[in-house]
């Protein structure tokens, strides 16, 4: 059975694997990505990452998912390289080809890397077109169809759906918008509501876990669940997907809020018929499986 490598490059973390053609991780391995450090600096650790997996093994592909806007014909983030210091504009394909020029290399965004993990072995299997949206730090976005594949863009800025504006002059994104969608429904956006109600500083996972006892926490998720219905009714209603599917970190706590988004989502929307709403089934493991694929597809 053939192997690639999936290396899901993220502001904290660099999560590296090894995959085989049905989706399994055979082997695993996780360092800091030094963000701060600059791009030589991370360049050299996701090398590293990938040397540590070949070894002993007969590798046929390499898959990237990394942050920012990502010209895929040329593996180059285009600009905005998300929470890595001096990120924009490095070519990461080029880079990498320069030690492991004889294996294949493809590299995608992070988000659209985590949605093919889905629509391939998680929740989007069986679905024909399918958005994506994951709630963490920010939200990021994925579209994806049977016919056409990722849904990039003109400007490879495609699915850019955290930066939506859910209040006009709303907080101001880092993206230089006012009143973005990931400045509410995020795990950050959640904290800078309970903040501008308390003066005080919880996580996000702390918020949800203290509803039934904390009337602020209750609030909070209550507005959170009102502005995520909102934030869906306007996708199903733009793309009209067979599929939605939300992960992100802010998942791993949807025992405290899911049923009641399903539930506002319903009572609010024009006709929420149509469009299937689903939780990620793999999160930490997702962009590793993603970017599998992704190099499977390229040496297929």
């Amino acid at each position: 059975m053939s192997k690639v490598i999936g290396i899901d490059l993220g502001g904290t973390k660099i999560n590296g694997g090894i995959v085989d053609e049905e989706g399994n991780i055979l082997k695993k391995i996780r360092i800091d990505t030094e963000s701060k450090s600059g791009r030589e600096v991370v360049l050299n650790n996701i090398k590293y990452v990938i040397r540590e997996l070949m070894k002993d093994e007969k590798i046929e592909g390499i898959g990237l998912g990394s942050p920012g806007f990502i010209d895929t014909d040329n593996g180059r983030v285009v600009y905005n390289g998300g929470n890595i210091d001096n990120w924009a504009g490095v070519h990461i394909k080029e880079e990498l080809t320069k030690e492991f020029g004889d294996i294949p290399i493809s590299i995608e965004n992070d988000a659209n890397v985590a949605l093919i993990c889905e629509e391939w072995v998680g929740a989007g299997r069986n679905l024909d077109t399918i958005v994506m949206i994951t709630l963490g730090t920010g939200v990021g976005g994925g579209i994806w169809s049977k016919k056409q594949g990722i849904w990039h863009g003109n400007n490879y800025q495609g699915a850019e759906l955290g930066h939506s504006i859910l209040y006009p002059m709303g907080r101001k994104c880092n993206c230089g918008q006012n009143g973005c969608a990931e400045q509410y429904i995020s795990g950050t956006g959640i904290e800078k509501t309970y903040f501008e109600k308390t003066g005080e500083q919880l996580k996000g996972e702390e918020i949800f876990g203290n509803r039934k006892d904390n009337k602020i926490c209750n609030e909070v998720v209550e507005r959170f669940v009102r502005e995520l219905s909102t934030f869906l009714i306007s996708i199903k209603n733009i793309f009209d997907p067979e599929g939605l599917i939300i992960g992100g970190g802010v998942i791993n706590s949807k025992e405290y809020w899911w049923k009641d988004m399903i539930d506002c989502y319903n009572s609010i929307c024009n006709n929420p018929i149509g469009m299937k709403i689903l939780p990620a089934e793999y999160l930490n493991d997702a962009g590793v499986i993603g970017a599998g694929k992704l190099a499977f597809d390229n040496i297929l």
